[in-house]
């Protein structure tokens, strides 16, 4: 029905109703053209697809518009008529939702383009269309369409406006100029080439509007000429997209950097109000930002962001919020352009950098060592106000000074000659001792090390740290001193006592040569043994006043020929060695060579490698005849878990009673006994660093030392 009444149509048009068709289709035509070049250029331009959509959609939107009223134009069958109508209803809903949303995009408002907003936007037009739907049954959208209102040659419908259609066209109007309103405010504070994309988007969307409030009111022709307004949206946008490159260069999308960036930025205008701000500037400044409010009303009383003239500070800082809510702000002003929207306030929240500061500072103020940075000629730059506590100078004092004029004479030019190596090799000058003077005329002995910074902005300098090592100093002298003296204490104790020992000893042999009574003979046996004990005593002290705890220097060292060396140092008639495996001892040679003979020499002496009785004979681990009655095996080896060795014997062990006593000075087996041995042991071990332990066995003794910590 719809072709013949089509054909019949064509037959009778005349120049003015081809030339209104004409119109129609070619301002569909234009429309729909830029809806496929701009998917075209979506298709290779993704950052933009959901704007360039959008567009298309409009574009598409308008053809449809504008193909329908074409269509129309040609029909003379009412009923055709009045369908054709109720479809075009529906379609019309689509131009100015796909406005409204290109316009969102367009000025960067993306966060509004959400499900929830589609929802919305959505209600409007399901209403429509079911209205359109069942308009058979209601006079809604319209009534008394059944005549047909003859416009020159023109057939049109002759129809009194229903209250959905009058709700619908007032819903349209407000949405499009939603959008120009948006575009509008955006194009204020942009440069030319979007203003000029803003300014005829804004015209191409309101002629069609324009038009259509016309035929409604009925100020302009009878016949709805909004599709044909659309030619000149079609042109509008064509010069967006030939002249301002609108599909190629659009506003960065205001959600994916203003929105979203971490410093704070507030559009002002000549008066200092506000034009815009994104969430980051209300929340450095804790507080909601309108436009049109004064921006000293938002800033704190101190802060000195703007003159009274306007002109601002290059950089300004100040303090929002207190305690654990404060917040240091640095603020900067520049001109972004001309009119209304003049000027941009940068926020940047530099709280951690300022807590950093604030942070080392105290540590520095509060240290007891001295920071100092210095020229290359030695010239003081900058001085810690631990100056005054340690030196007793003002640091502001020392300040232009040359640190060298503060040395010693002695210690000037040595100290001198390292730091120029340090500056000119650019390297770091480790611990150097040197004498400085006291603001009290006295000489301090101070530990410095320095670090060349000259190449780094921020110091530009010679850093030097340093300590007062004056008391540590005096007291290693002292420790030197008393060693020195125990030294030669140990040396006169072993030679007096020794000289006399020799001589008493000299008469018992000379004794036993000429007394022949058994009785007697037995007195001098008695004799000759406490001699041989005293002999070992001073032995063992000497020793342990020399060399008990005083490492030298450490090597690697194999164990195994190690224990086989001090082995043959010990008399061993009565034992052997037996050496499972071996490793690589990190060690002092001839304290290592010390600690293994105590203890084979307590293995083979004692039967036991420990002394578990300190004066009664007839304790156990004691035997009439001495150790030479049974042979002892000593047993040197690695630990399980291979970080140390073990020395073990098969003697007869420790009494439970005095194991954790085993290494105090003066516990023994036995009466001739020095009791030192394995206190001698122990220093040795803690000397280098090593823990000794006593190992669980079934039987004798066993010597744990584990040398790695």
């Amino acid at each position: 029905m719809i072709l013949v009444s089509t054909f019949v149509a064509v037959e009778s048009m005349t120049a003015t109703h081809v030339a209104f068709v004409l119109v129609l289709v070619g301002s569909a035509l234009l429309s729909g053209g830029l809806g496929v070049y701009a998917l075209y250029v979506a298709r290779e331009n993704p950052a933009n697809r959901r704007l360039l959509s959008l567009f298309s959609l409009l574009m598409f939107g308008a053809a449809i518009w504008s193909v329908g009223d074409a269509v129309q134009l040609l029909l003379v069958d009412l009923q055709s008529k009045v369908a054709l109508e109720a479809a075009l209803n529906i379609v019309t809903v689509i131009p100015p939702l796909a406005w409204l949303l290109f316009a969102l995009s367009y000025a960067g408002r993306d966060r509004w383009l959400s499900r929830r907003t589609y929802a919305v936007l959505g209600v409007e037009p399901i209403v429509l269309t079911l209205v359109a739907l069942t308009m058979g049954s209601h006079e809604l959208l319209w009534s008394g369409s059944d005549p047909i209102m003859t416009m020159g040659s023109i057939p049109v419908l002759d129809r009194e406006l229903g209250p959905v259609y009058v709700a619908h066209a007032l819903y349209s109007y407000v949405i499009v100029l939603a959008g120009a309103y948006v575009l509008l405010f955006r194009a204020r504070t942009q440069d030319t080439t979007f203003r000029g994309q803003a300014a005829l988007l804004t015209v191409g969307a309101l002629v069609p509007l324009l038009t259509n409030v016309a035929h409604l009111s009925g100020v302009g022709p009878d016949l709805n000429l909004t599709g044909s307004a659309f030619t000149v949206s079609g042109v509008a946008f064509w010069l967006a997209i030939t002249r301002y490159r609108l599909l190629d260069v659009v506003p960065v999308a205001r959600e994916s950097v203003i929105e979203e960036m971490r410093d704070g930025y507030v559009v002002l205008d000549e008066a200092n109000r506000v034009v815009d701000a994104n969430p980051a500037a209300e929340r450095l400044l804790s507080t909601s930002l309108s436009v049109g409010q004064p921006v000293a009303d938002v800033l704190p009383d101190d802060a000195d962001v703007l003159d009274d003239d306007g002109a601002g500070d290059e950089l300004a800082e100040f303090v929002v919020g207190e305690r654990a809510d404060r917040r240091f702000v640095n603020a900067t002003v520049s001109s972004v352009g001309r009119g209304d929207a003049s000027r941009l306030l940068v926020l940047r929240d530099v709280t951690e950098t300022r807590e950093a500061e604030q942070r080392f500072q105290t540590l520095i103020e509060n240290a007891s060592d001295i920071v100092a940075v210095l020229d290359v000629d030695g010239t003081v730059r900058y001085q810690s106000p631990s100056t005054k506590q340690v030196l007793g100078y003002d640091p502001e004092e020392l300040v232009g000074e040359n640190a060298f004029e503060y040395i010693h004479p002695e210690d000037r030019d040595e100290l001198a000659t390292e730091f120029a190596k340090g500056v000119e090799e650019n390297r770091t000058i480790d611990r150097v001792e040197y004498r400085i003077q006291h603001a009290d005329g006295s000489w301090r002995v101070h530990e410095s090390a320095a670090r060349n910074l000259l190449d780094d902005p921020t110091v530009e300098g010679i850093v030097v740290n340093t300590r007062d090592v004056t008391e540590r100093i005096e007291r290693e002298r002292e420790l030197a001193a008393t060693n020195e003296r125990l030294d030669r204490f140990a040396s006169v104790v072993s030679h007096d006592l020794r000289n006399p020992l020799n001589v008493a000893e000299g008469y018992v042999e000379l004794l036993e040569d000429v007394i022949e009574d058994e009785q007697a003979s037995d007195y001098l046996d008695e004799v000759s043994t406490s001699h041989d004990r005293m002999a070992r005593i001073v032995d063992d002290v000497l020793a342990l006043a020399r060399e008990g705890g005083e490492i030298t220097e450490t090597m690697p060292i194999e164990l195994e020929s190690a224990a086989r060396a001090a082995w043959s140092g010990v008399d061993t008639d009565s034992g052997t060695l037996s050496v499972v495996d071996s490793t690589t001892v990190d060690a002092d040679r001839n304290q290592l060579a010390r600690l293994l003979e105590n203890l084979f020499r307590n293995s083979i002496e004692h039967g036991v490698v420990s002394a578990p009785s300190e004066a009664d004979p007839a304790a156990p681990g004691t035997t009439d005849g001495g150790a030479g009655d049974a042979s002892i095996t000593v047993t040197v080896g690695i630990l399980d878990d291979g970080n140390g060795f073990y020395v073990a014997d098969d003697g007869q062990g420790l009494p439970s009673e005095l194991r954790e006593r085993a290494f105090e000075p003066g516990v023994t087996s036995r009466d001739d006994g020095t009791g030192l041995g394995l206190a001698i042991v122990a220093d040795i071990a803690e000397a280098h660093d090593w823990t000794v332990e006593l190992g669980d066995t079934d039987g004798g003794a066993r010597f744990e030392f584990v040398t790695e910590n």
